[in-house]
């Protein structure tokens, strides 16, 4: 196939006039987030405006959605009118749909794109002339760690990623205009649990307001150290790229088990066991395949993606085997097989590296993740490093694919992505690394890349880990026994033929001559308007388990990644309140085990209800999931999956739909249908209706409170923050409205139509209820964007303080001026030229680059030797007597773990490889410290 050029889905309603698609202008965004632990809960609130003199009869309402959240309500006014959606199977949802908008009946109908699980629909019906249209959609998701900067990274998805592949004529997209009117706002809320506090935030992509102690609901309450808030105001609709925001705190890595019980379902109880592992094993030496997008979208990446690749080949340790693969329409490999890591081998990769350029056409990963696999060595474990900046259709066969290959690898294969830029769909390089039994990761721009890369290489070096289960013990009334369930054992289900009544119901006998029987001798099928057939009555019929645990399968843990899983409790289920619950796996070095105490939340909630059935569909939407491993209790040898064939994929379908029904969460084969209010009693049926509660503003009643403690953290007076204000830039005027103007912020920040900005670093005392912005320490700033000027006269702001994005990972201001275009993504952290000699040899200036410099200049064995270029990177005068490798080396690892601490994660495998190097000189334990007492006096 070709390469696709469309630059994107336009998020936003769209409608079409003699087949020319329009939208309508979006005047009004305003998102606002709770973030709790390590969850999510977002209502995102947009307008809409026909200014048009004629009514609309149908509108399609699009936007994009951080893959795996849950959709929990969705309401739209449009006019007078006031639409509210209700889960429903798809094909159900769609007749409800039909059925009112033949009746003259106002209705919507919200849907996943069935290839791509971040992208959501909505058709919504007669839009009347100079009207607007409001609509709100309430999601909950579940936050990645962010390793680099230790947080929590939450994200607000703007624009749907570009799916390469072929594009139905019903969804062509075009570069229609969007006006841009009205405003953005934003405030995300963040809250943490007793033991730990946050410690700042800070958004790498947009300049933001922080308030440190208070939440923008708190009013006037005391400062406390577990709380804050920032905000994101904007005169324009439209923002450049996804909103990232991170969140650091302390102590969010501790193992949490939380139990939940359902607000409206009888005895129905969630549990979520979620940690950030912390746990060492020595590592192995397996064969490690880099698979790099070079399509043609990956051109402003480019620069960047040698750069890092090439600190990752410096890094790579003496053991493994590697290779290349290029890929785009076509996949290419360095060499036949993987070669064994040596100073020939890397240097051949490190030169065929350099001539990377973005020339192979399209995106075709599936073709390339094959080939790779295929040409695996079968006695080593293989460890796929996926990196690329697309997205695919028919996400779903990929998912497939992997997990087959994944299941008959045994254990030998994992696959981790890294996806780049603004425009990679995160459904599929995070769906990828699900099936891969990896982590996946994403760089947006003016984000680091080099330390990512590095930290997918070391979770390839870390052993499998595999058998991973999940016990759970229980309160004990009675002092004779414990009670505890194995989760993997309830996988044993009751079957039922899928004839009525059963296998020794006597059938009735059929009649040779029936008058409502057809000409093909079927029986004529009831109206349309009368039909209720159940389109999974002709299934057989499953019991669900007693525990349904998600992931079913839990992925292998790694020391730096967050790992969640939920137990769903059935009303069959002991009513016994969990006491612990146990985690376990084996690996080659022995077995690991953790035991969690339960924690009881104090008030019934949704949420951890919601989160866990969206993770059971999404495994089942991937061809994963407990139904995939169920076996039937009369005949333990066979699978479900086995005994039934030809209905399985139904079968499968069928459960999706019984856990998206119940629990209200959409999904593939559920969709939200949204009708007039005073028609929903009407419509939904009396199943639909017990498992439904929804406020009068149309909020699900999520009780995100109960996720935290009841107990408040008392206020810890010995945090510092050495505060050091730099005014970098203002808003334009005529671009931008006021400060944040809702009332949740009022008095609370001092900038209006021009922002002071500040930025932190850890040592002067925190002062509690003033507002602090934090942001890296590199005086940097990045590009301006839309509506900013570099040379804007700056304001003194009074309350609230402006945090630029990251300046660690953004050019200097210096670069730009306000007519200036802005950098290609990612294109700032171009600073390769120091690393190739046919490039220029000026010295490097900031921190990333003098490592990069140094790391270009250790030998393949791991040592430096003494050069003008070497000393002047690490601003040294060293006295001539120090000659040798071993002093010299010595060197540059104090230096480095000194002086860049900041950088680590570049440098890390680096420094192990020069210790290695070092302790195999033969240098006794006295050489080695007097070694380091004589370059740290030179390091000070």
């Amino acid at each position: 196939m070709a390469y696709s050029p469309f630059s994107s889905y336009l998020c936003g309603c769209h409608y079409f006039v003699n087949h020319q698609k329009r939208y309508l202008p979006q005047v009004q965004l305003d998102a606002h987030s709770t973030i709790l632990s390590n969850t999510s809960r977002t209502t995102l609130k947009q307008t809409f405006s026909n200014s048009t003199s004629s009514d609309i009869k149908q509108c399609t309402y699009m936007f994009p959605l951080y893959d795996g959240v849950s959709v929990v309500a969705f309401t739209c006014r449009i006019g007078s009118r006031l639409l509210r959606g209700v889960v429903k199977e798809r094909a159900q949802a769609k007749a409800t749909f039909d059925a009112a908008v033949s009746r003259g009946e106002s209705a919507g109908l919200l849907e996943q794109l069935p290839e791509a699980s971040d992208v959501f629909s909505t058709h919504l019906g007669n839009v009347p002339a100079n009207g607007k249209v409001h609509v709100k959609i309430t999601y909950v998701g579940e936050l990645k760690h962010d390793a680099q900067d230790d947080g929590i990274r939450f994200t607000i998805p703007t624009r749907i990623a570009p799916r390469y592949g072929e594009v139905s004529s019903s969804q062509a997209r075009e570069g229609s205009s969007v006006h841009e009117q009205g405003g953005i706002s934003i405030t995300v809320d963040a809250s943490v649990a007793e033991g730990s506090f946050i410690k700042g935030i800070q958004s790498p992509t947009h300049p933001i307001a922080v308030t440190m102690g208070n939440t923008s609901t708190s009013g006037h309450a005391d400062p406390a150290m577990h709380q804050a808030s920032a905000t994101l105001s904007l005169g324009s609709t439209v923002l450049d790229n996804d909103f990232v925001l991170i969140v650091l705190t302390k102590e969010t890595g501790m193992p949490k088990a939380l139990l939940e019980r359902h607000p409206t379902l009888p005895n129905q109880r969630a549990l979520m066991l979620t940690l950030v592992p912390k746990f060492s094993l020595p590592r192995i030496n397996p064969e490690i395949v880099l698979v790099a997008d070079r399509s043609g979208s990956m051109e402003p990446n480019m620069s960047t993606l040698i750069r890092a690749l090439k600190v990752f080949l410096k890094s790579l340790p003496v053991g493994v085997k590697f290779n290349v693969c290029s890929f785009g329409s076509r996949h290419t490999f360095l060499w036949p097989k993987s070669q064994a890591y040596s100073r020939d081998s890397m240097n051949e990769a490190l030169a065929h590296v350099e001539t990377f350029s973005a020339n192979y056409g399209g995106t075709e990963i599936s073709s390339a993740l094959t080939a790779t696999i295929e040409n695996r060595y079968m006695d080593i474990p293989c460890e796929v490093m996926l990196l690329t900046d697309g997205a695919i259709r028919n996400q779903g066969a990929l998912f497939t694919d992997l997990n087959d290959k994944v299941q008959k690898s045994q254990s030998g294969l994992r696959i981790f992505a890294l996806g780049i830029g603004d425009q990679v769909s995160h459904a599929l390089v995070e769906g990828v690394a699900r099936a891969g039994n990896g982590f996946a990761q994403i760089v947006n721009n003016n984000e680091k890349l080099d330390a990512k890369v590095i930290r997918m290489l070391k979770g390839g070096l870390f052993p499998h880990t595999t058998d991973y289960n999940l016990e759970v013990k229980y309160e004990n009334t009675d002092e004779d026994f414990e009670i505890v369930d194995k989760v993997t054992d309830m996988l044993e289900v009751l079957l039922s033929d899928d004839k009525a009544g059963g296998e020794n119901k006597e059938n009735k006998p059929v009649s040779f001559f029936n008058e409502t029987s057809g000409q093909d001798g079927q029986e004529k099928p009831p109206s349309a308007e009368n039909d209720t057939t159940d389109p999974f009555a002709h299934l057989p019929t499953i019991s669900a388990p007693k525990i349904l645990q998600t992931p079913q399968n839990i992925p292998p843990l790694f020391p730096f990644s967050r790992t969640s899983v939920y137990l769903l409790f059935s009303e069959d289920a002991t009513l016994k309140t969990p006491k612990s619950v146990t985690l376990r796996a084996k690996s080659e070095h022995g077995p690991l085990e953790l035991e969690v105490p339960v924690e009881v939340l104090d008030a019934p909630g949704k949420t951890i209800h919601q989160l866990a059935a969206r993770k059971a569909i999404l495994e089942l939407e991937e061809g994963r999931g407990w139904i995939y491993e169920a076996r039937d209790s009369k005949d333990t040898e066979t699978l479900v999956k086995h005994r039934y064939p030809s209905r399985f994929d139904e079968m499968v379908q069928r459960e999706a739909v019984r856990i998206g029904v119940r629990y209200q969460v959409g999904g593939k084969w559920c969709s939200f249908v949204a009708i007039d209010d005073e028609e929903k009693d009407k419509d939904v049926n009396s199943t639909t209706a017990k498992y439904l509660s929804v406020s009068d503003d149309g909020d699900a009643d999520m009780r995100f409170e109960s996720l935290g403690s009841g107990n408040h953290v008392s206020y810890c007076p010995n945090i510092d923050v050495r505060s050091e204000r730099v005014v970098r830039a203002a808003l334009q005027p005529s671009n931008r409205t006021g400060g944040p103007s809702s009332r949740k912020n009022k008095n609370r920040s001092g900038f209006s139509a021009s922002v002071a900005t500040t930025a932190f670093t850890p040592t002067a005392p925190f002062l509690p209820g003033t507002a602090s912005g934090f942001s890296p320490t590199s005086p940097a700033w990045p590009p301006p964007m839309a509506g900013f000027a570099a040379t804007s006269p700056a304001y003194s702001a009074t309350g609230s303080k402006v945090s630029p994005p990251s300046p660690a990972y953004s050019p200097n201001l210096s670069d730009f001026s306000a007519s200036s275009p802005a950098p290609s993504p990612l294109a700032s952290e171009d600073v390769i030229a120091e690393i190739s000699s046919s490039r220029s040899s000026s010295i490097p200036k900031t921190a990333n680059e003098k490592v990069h410099a140094v790391i270009a200049l250790q030998d393949f064995e791991g040592w430096w030797e003494r050069s003008e270029r070497l000393l002047k990177i690490l601003g040294m005068d060293v006295e001539g007597g120090a000659q040798t490798k071993e002093w010299i080396t010595m060197l540059v690892v104090r230096w480095l773990e000194v002086k860049m601490v900041a950088e680590a994660d570049v440098w890390e495998l680096v420094v192990e490889k020069a210790k290695a190097w070092l302790e195999g000189q033969v240098m006794g334990e006295g050489e080695m410290e007097k070694l380091e007492r004589e370059v740290m006096a030179y390091v000070r």
